[in-house]
């Protein structure tokens, strides 16, 4: 039997109430009976802005939930997005066409080579000039006309091609608060004030009103204040800082300017001086942010940045600012906790991974505690998989500063020609300089960047192998040419088959979904 009987959730958000009712949904299975799950927040007052992009992964836990993707769709405010577009990241000249996508769906095969090994043959033998990203995948045909990934006959949570979300993040935290409740699990309004420990980590916790939660383990949800993992039982924190100099984030939500307007189906970020922006379309609102290193760039010049992205468009709300400890806690489980979302670790969310980081520690967790409780072996494991993690996410993230041309600032010049890079992430960069990147390269692999991911990223830069691919000698150019038409066949057939974003939510909310070809 697990020595977990019952969990204490300190701090509420995405992030707790997705923990309550992950652990209320995998550990309730698992044991057949009732874990009794109590969640601690401190008594605040919701507001508009806090939007957030998601990866693909969203939807397998959202599902895993049992809940309908309709219900995110209305609870959320929630659109659809295929991917990321990238602006003026390489000269900083975005009116220029300096931008790439990244798209959610991967390359496709031809002939027994994937679309880029096509793309790098006749790239190099002076046959095409197209984007990689427009030239080797499918989805980024869906960007420019406002597209839907899904079609509109489209199952729940399934979509010719991957897909995220863009949503309300305070509206996503009242669903999943209402699921949880609905399922048992027990809600206390409350302020922390001390933690209580004991031989096995910490016994209970102690409220403002002098009332006491024990339980056999607890969850930590309570921000960057980490007030169980750091603050009680001490664990110390592994800073990043010096290869990530972005730590802070002001956020506007704006109205559109046309009630019917064209919806984004991608997510936008903008290289700026001192950082980037972002512009996500949800239903009723479009949402902004500016990213930025105060070392380079004062909170007003951050927002006075914000304002001209949104020009011309009314603010729903007072520009609101928020710091970024950007690295992660040296541990993430320790005795009988376990830290989720940002008291166990950030990475900027250049690439939508917030709320990812929170599903897969969690899967993490339920891996290792379910059949074996709170366990040393397992729990130590957990912690160097976490680490191991972070590490990459940071190598990757770092990946889109170092890559830039960009010298025009005091920023970009930190970001580049000053910086030294983590040593793997150095590695990596000397081996692509010599060969195109091929799974075997990423030998150490955890996230969900693979190869593909890469390859987006390098060739959106200009950074592949001056020396071309290898494979070149043995892939006639007729057949490549046939895979890049092949291509554009399915891209055009994409685009003629989905539905805009704006007329696929329309579809849902009139309840009458007609039927699509495929």
């Amino acid at each position: 039997m697990s020595d977990i009987q019952s969990i204490v959730i300190v701090g509420g958000g995405t992030t707790g109430w997705l923990a309550a009712c992950y652990l209320q949904r995998t550990l309730d299975a698992v044991s057949q009976r009732a874990l009794p799950i109590t969640l601690i927040e401190p008594s605040q007052v919701t507001s508009i802005g806090a939007d957030m992009a998601t990866v693909p992964t969203l939807r397998n836990t959202m599902q895993a939930l049992g809940l309908p993707e309709s219900t995110l769709f209305t609870a959320a405010d929630a659109t659809l997005t295929n991917g990321i577009r990238f602006k003026g990241w390489h000269r900083g000249d975005a009116a220029q066409g300096d931008s790439y996508d990244h798209p959610f769906d991967m390359p496709m095969p031809f002939s027994g080579f994937a679309a880029t090994a096509h793309w790098l043959n006749l790239m190099q033998r002076g046959l095409t000039s197209q984007p990689m990203a427009e030239a080797c995948t499918v989805q980024t045909a869906l960007f420019d006309g406002h597209q839907s990934p899904k079609l509109m006959d489209s199952p729940d949570y399934q979509a010719p091609v991957s897909y995220g979300y863009q949503l309300d993040a305070v509206k996503l935290a009242m669903l999943l608060q209402q699921t949880a409740q609905q399922r048992g699990v027990r809600h206390v309004r409350g302020q922390v004030v001390r933690v209580h420990r004991g031989a096995r980590g910490i016994e209970s916790v102690e409220l403002a009103d002098g009332s006491h939660h024990a339980a056999s383990f607890f969850i930590d949800c309570s921000g960057s204040q980490s007030l169980l993992l750091q603050q009680g039982l001490g664990v110390p924190w592994v800073s990043y800082a010096d290869d990530l100099p972005c730590d802070r984030v002001v956020t506007v939500p704006l109205a559109y300017a046309e009630p019917h307007e064209a919806l984004r189906s991608y997510t936008t970020a903008s290289a700026q001086a001192a950082g980037w922006t972002w512009e996500m379309d949800l239903q009723s609102r479009r949402g902004t942010g500016h990213v930025y290193a105060s070392r380079f760039c004062s909170d007003d010049e951050a927002a006075h940045t914000l304002q001209a992205v949104g020009a011309g468009q009314r603010p729903l709300a007072e520009p609101r600012l928020q710091r970024l400890r950007i690295g992660h806690a040296a541990r993430a489980w320790e005795a009988n906790c376990l830290a989720l979302g940002t008291a166990a670790g950030c990475i900027e969310p250049l690439q939508s991974t917030s709320l990812y980081l929170v599903e897969w520690v969690l899967q993490l967790f339920v891996d290792h505690v379910a059949p074996s409780g709170n366990s040393d072996r397992c729990r130590g494991r957990v912690n160097r998989v976490f680490s191991d993690l972070h590490e990459e996410l940071r190598d990757f993230i770092v990946a889109h500063y170092a890559l830039s041309a960009r010298r025009d600032t005091p920023f970009w010049r930190a970001c580049t020609e000053e910086a030294t890079l983590p040593p793997r992430l150095t590695e990596l960069l000397a081996l692509w300089d010599s060969k195109v990147p091929t799974p075997t390269d990423l030998d150490r692999r955890l996230s969900l960047f693979g190869v593909a991911n890469w390859f987006y990223l390098l060739a959106g830069l200009h950074r592949l192998p001056s020396g071309g691919i290898g494979l070149a000698a043995h892939i006639a150019p007729e057949i490549s040419l046939q895979a890049m038409a092949h291509v554009r066949g399915i891209r055009q057939q994409a685009s003629q088959q989905s539905p805009t974003m704006r007329e696929y939510l329309r579809s849902l909310t009139a309840g009458a979904l007609p039927a699509c070809a495929h």
